[in-house]
Formats: C-alpha cells, structure tokens, sequence
C-alpha cells in the first residue's frame, strides 16, 4: 500500500532509514503506517482500518486519561467500510486492526492513544484532546483498538488519530478524518 513504511535491515543488522512500499494504492493516507520494529519484536504484519460495527461486552472499565473516563471491550467487530472519512454519529465506530505475529507469548501491554480535536466532559469538566488507556493483549491476530461515539459531546469534528505503542515505541498509527452531517 502506498505511504506504508516497510522496515529494512542493513548487513551489520542496524535499521536502515525506512522506504516507502508502492502496492498500487493510489491514496496516499489510506494505510495504516507501521513504525519499523525493534529487536524483541516485529512491526504489526497485517492491519485494517475503517468503519467497524461492534458489539461490546457490556462492561465498563475505568481508564482515567480517557475523555469519558471509561473504555468498553468489544466482543465482536465487523469491517463495514475501508475509509478514511468518518461520519461522527452517536453509536458509530472506528478503528484499527493488526496482527502481533512475533511478539513474545503471553499477555503484552499495549498504550492505546487517540489525539482528538478537544473533547469537554461535562459530567466532570475536564478537558482533553489527547486519550490514552493500557490494554493488555493475549491474542495476536486481527487485535481491533477503536473509538465509538457514546456521547453528544464526543462528536468532534477534524483529524482523529489512534496510535498503538510497545514500551515506548509506536507500532502502529492511523488518521482518519471526522466530519459531522449537517442533518
């Protein structure tokens, strides 16, 4: 895909800058970017990104650096539109997908980080324009992080991006673009 950045390793097995893969692709912010990898792991190998339907499991758990203060684990998720452009509606989802291949078995500690334009809580008067919260990952295939418009007051219009980092370092980022109808 295009804009994909593709690690490469040089003979003395140090990272060589990274180079652009050209898929055919002809939008240039339709791919998730991958950041290249450090040694203990490999960058995600597959990812997805878009408009999802979800169903979530129902729980609500507290993450204090959210704008809601809360996340809710999604059981299931089905990629409904390959898109960039997202329509901000209450109950609509949005996200990302990757596959972990070669990380260490176990759990692993993922930040999950979502820049927004300014979000105000008005439950508690806070103010953030930067979401984060620590999952923790036993699978390693099709991992979905996303966002859903619970509330009125999330509905943001502008440049949304979700990045996923491994002890500090970036694995994955995708920037989609918030509109809201007019209707």
């Amino acid at each position: 895909m295009k804009g994909m950045v593709v690690p490469a390793r040089r003979r003395d097995g140090r990272d060589a800058p990274p180079r652009t893969a050209q898929r055919g692709n002809t939008d240039r912010h339709a791919s998730v970017h991958r950041v290249p990898s450090a040694r203990a792991y490999r960058a995600p190998s597959r990812t997805g990104y878009g408009r999802y339907e979800t169903e979530r499991t129902g729980k609500r758990i507290k993450r204090p650096k959210t704008a809601s203060g809360e996340v809710s684990p999604v059981r299931r998720r089905r990629l409904v539109q390959k898109t960039t452009t997202i329509f901000g509606q209450l109950d609509r989802s949005f996200g990302i997908e990757l596959d972990l291949s070669g990380f260490p078995p176990g759990l692993v500690r993922l930040t999950i980080r979502t820049l927004h334009p300014p979000l105000t809580n008005p439950k508690t008067g806070r103010t953030l324009a930067t979401s984060e919260y620590e999952w923790d990952v036993a699978g390693r295939k099709g991992i979905y992080f996303g966002f859903t418009f619970d509330y009125r007051w999330e509905l943001a219009e502008g440049t949304w991006v979700q990045q996923i980092w491994y002890k500090g370092k970036l694995l994955a980022q995708k920037k989609f673009k918030v509109v809201i109808p007019l209707n």
